[in-house]
């Protein structure tokens, strides 16, 4: 018995040392134990904050958490793999518009959003698919898919605007021109929250709910721990070989094209369930979604962290996600006082402001350990 105990025990260790491997690479921040510590710290305070909350705390709790899986996606395709896609408001915009759609007319009949939520995933990755075709077998490069992806965004906006009349309905959904989805009318239906299971067995989702804070925050545990062992596995080492130099990796033998248009549909899923978590936190969207500011927003989010690494990427989005609340709130000069603590940063700090500080304590670490040496 005592033998078969240890057996499992070192199997169970060995098990938990390769996990840790795989998320503790080289191509993302944190590998040692305090790191990992102090993470699991963070995600703990972060499940129990619904505890100390109030309800309006927590429904902006929800949305900074929403906004995470938008910096995550842009992190993937520009920090990774050296793309900058100024049109991932258009994956986020476009799952939301299909999830709620659906949701709209399949609720009442289905008693759940399952299958509207399957579209709400797969109608970004089939606008990736056909986009990103187009641009990395044609070879499109640098500065040309930042203008092309934001084009695109901004087609759909303008074509989501003039759509406030009469005959824009999908089945029982009003597209609702610059009002929105399904708002500003009594005989207009919003779009549902998610209902997730079958029969009887469906949960709710509301935006206002400890159970949608719950789902999210779970949901982006699972994608960012997903993401560091895709960084940090052989496919990421491809990545990044990529980003520095896409000749020289395609000299090597691998897919160039094939792999950015995998990380493109890959980063727009992602983007995707921003969108459709968005709509089911607040019952709307609006063409905004698809515009200039809330493609542009995520570049600085991602910028001001680290865009080369997801730890850093995510962090930096949390903070200023809070800080331009924070400021909104107290003073009339917001974003002028935003706009002045970010141009220090990119001026000062060009890697991001938590991977240079990331940085500069691990070479102190390492300083103080020959020291000790």
């Amino acid at each position: 018995m005592d033998y078969s105990h240890k057996v499992t025990m070192i199997r169970l260790r060995r098990h938990a040392s390769r996990v840790r491997m795989a998320l503790s690479g080289q191509q993302e921040l944190g590998r040692s134990a305090g790191f990992w510590f102090a993470f699991a710290v963070v995600v703990v305070g972060c499940f129990a904050a619904p505890m100390f909350l109030s309800r309006w705390q927590l429904l902006n709790f929800s949305n900074f958490l929403i906004n995470g899986f938008l910096a995550l996606s842009l992190c993937l395709i520009w920090g990774f793999c050296g793309i900058l896609s100024l049109g991932q408001g258009a994956f986020m915009g476009l799952a939301g518009y299909a999830y709620g759609v659906a949701g709209i007319n399949l609720m009442e009949q289905n008693g759940n959003t399952d299958l509207a939520l399957v579209i709400g995933l797969i109608t970004p990755v089939l606008l990736a698919a056909v986009l990103g075709s187009i641009m990395f077998y044609a070879r499109v490069q640098g500065v040309y898919v930042a203008i092309l992806t934001l084009l695109v965004t901004l087609l759909f906006e303008t074509f989501l605007n003039q759509t406030a009349g009469e005959g824009w309905f999908v089945g029982k959904a009003h597209l609702g021109g610059n009002n929105g989805l399904g708002r500003f009318a009594a005989d207009i239906r919003e779009p549902p929250s998610l209902a997730l299971g079958f029969g009887d067995s469906v949960m709710e989702f509301g935006g206002r709910s400890y159970a949608f804070f719950y789902m999210t925050m779970s949901l982006l545990l699972v994608t960012y721990l997903g993401l560091r062992w895709l960084v940090n596995s052989r496919f990421g080492s491809v990545l990044v070989a990529i980003r520095e130099d896409a000749d020289r990796t395609q000299a090597f033998g691998h897919d160039v094209r094939l792999i950015q248009l995998l990380v493109f549909c890959l980063s727009a899923l992602i983007a995707g369930l921003s969108g459709i978590l968005y709509v089911s936190w607040g019952n709307f969207i609006t063409p905004d979604v698809f515009g200039v500011y809330n493609n542009i927003l995520p570049v600085i989010w991602v910028a001001f962290g680290g865009r080369k690494s997801l730890t850093a990427s995510l962090g930096g989005t949390m903070f200023l996600v809070w800080l331009s609340q924070a400021l909104a709130i107290q003073s009339d000069y917001a974003f002028i006082v935003l706009g002045v603590i970010l141009i220090a940063v990119m001026m000062l700090l060009p890697e991001g402001a938590i991977s240079e500080i990331a940085d500069l304590i691990d070479r102190w670490s390492r300083r103080s350990a020959r020291v000790v040496e």
